[in-house]
């Protein structure tokens, strides 16, 4: 893995431990006082996203920023703050708006990353990633639907088990919650697979979010599959071979085919995909994103004044509602 990748992304994590990160409080809606959370969208820092929170008092909300050009965004909540344990996390593109990978320049704007309730903990950095979505699956398809009857262990456990990660030498825990500085700390190798697996579930999670047929372990061989494929064709991902230029492939209309997924996930490599993994898309190192000047804006358009007799919603605060 390249020195400029991580050291892009571990400065959004260290944005996300000293309480940085977009304020989506608004002037006036009573969210001056409440707690502060920095949330991270990562597959690289991903720029463009919202993230919507709830917790089982009934506590929800959603930004009302996007991530910003570290993949930060601020919830402002007090139970979100104080008992993270009992919230579920969605981090999503606003319909028809964009989203970028700030390490790559990749279109993320179909993407949806989600938190289970019960993996997060007080005290611990928090961040929505493709892992943390296929945790979040394995949860739903085991159709326990009580919170405090998921063994959220030992189905984390079979899931990195089901992607090939050691988890003897990789902490589930520590690469969900806090990417960037968990990649920086593995051998160059095994941080390398990681990243090539992100990739690649990020797109199969994109091109079958809506079904519920999809194994979890179909999905976790497709992953395999292709993320080998793309490093044996590319040595030295996520650079192209001699050069400082990032490279991504995006995969979700090929693996949007029935025929090319299940072959994927019997362990070849459909033709299509090997062709895409030949040829990367080139992004030229002058032509990354600038994460202090993000390709979204981070800020939202101004709030319009209330029309006369029809009074203001405000803000939804810690009490429920989307303005949070």
């Amino acid at each position: 893995m390249k020195i400029k990748l991580l050291t892009t992304i571990i400065a959004g994590v260290l944005l996300a431990g000293c309480g940085g990160g977009n304020d989506n409080s608004v002037d006036g809606g009573g969210d001056k006082d409440k707690k502060t959370t920095p949330v991270l969208a990562f597959d690289g820092a991903i720029n463009g996203m919202v993230a919507s929170y709830t917790c089982a008092d009934g506590t929800s909300g959603t930004t009302t920023t996007k991530t910003d050009g570290y993949g930060l965004v601020t919830v402002i909540s007090d139970t979100f703050a104080d008992k993270p344990e009992s919230c579920s996390v969605v981090l999503s593109v606003p319909a028809g708006e964009k989203a970028v990978d700030m390490s790559n320049k990749k279109d993320m704007s179909k993407v949806i990353y989600s938190i289970p309730q019960g993996l997060l903990a007080q005290g611990q950095k928090i961040a929505a990633t493709p892992f943390t979505t296929l945790v979040d699956k394995a949860i739903k398809q085991s159709g326990e639907t009580n919170p405090e009857n998921v063994d959220i262990t030992a189905i984390t456990e079979e899931v990195f088990k089901n992607l090939g990660i050691d988890t003897s030498k990789v902490n589930p825990t520590l690469l969900m919650s806090d990417p960037a500085t968990t990649l920086a700390a593995l051998d160059p190798t095994v941080a390398q697979d990681i990243v090539a697996k992100t990739m690649v579930l990020s797109d199969v999670l994109v091109t079958h979010k809506d079904n519920a047929e999809i194994s979890i372990k179909d999905i976790a061989a497709v992953t395999t599959t292709v993320a080998a494929d793309i490093i044996d064709k590319n040595p030295e991902f996520p650079t192209a071979t001699g050069s400082n230029d990032q490279i991504y492939v995006d995969l979700s209309d090929e693996l949007a085919d029935k025929g090319n997924f299940d072959t994927a996930a019997s362990g070849t490599v459909p033709p299509v995909v090997e062709t895409a993994n030949k040829n990367p898309i080139v992004v030229p190192d002058a032509d990354i994103p600038d994460p202090e000047n993000p390709p979204v804006d981070p800020t939202p358009e101004p709030t319009p004044p209330p029309t006369g007799g029809t009074g203001g919603s405000g803000d939804g605060g810690d009490g429920g509602g989307n303005g949070n």
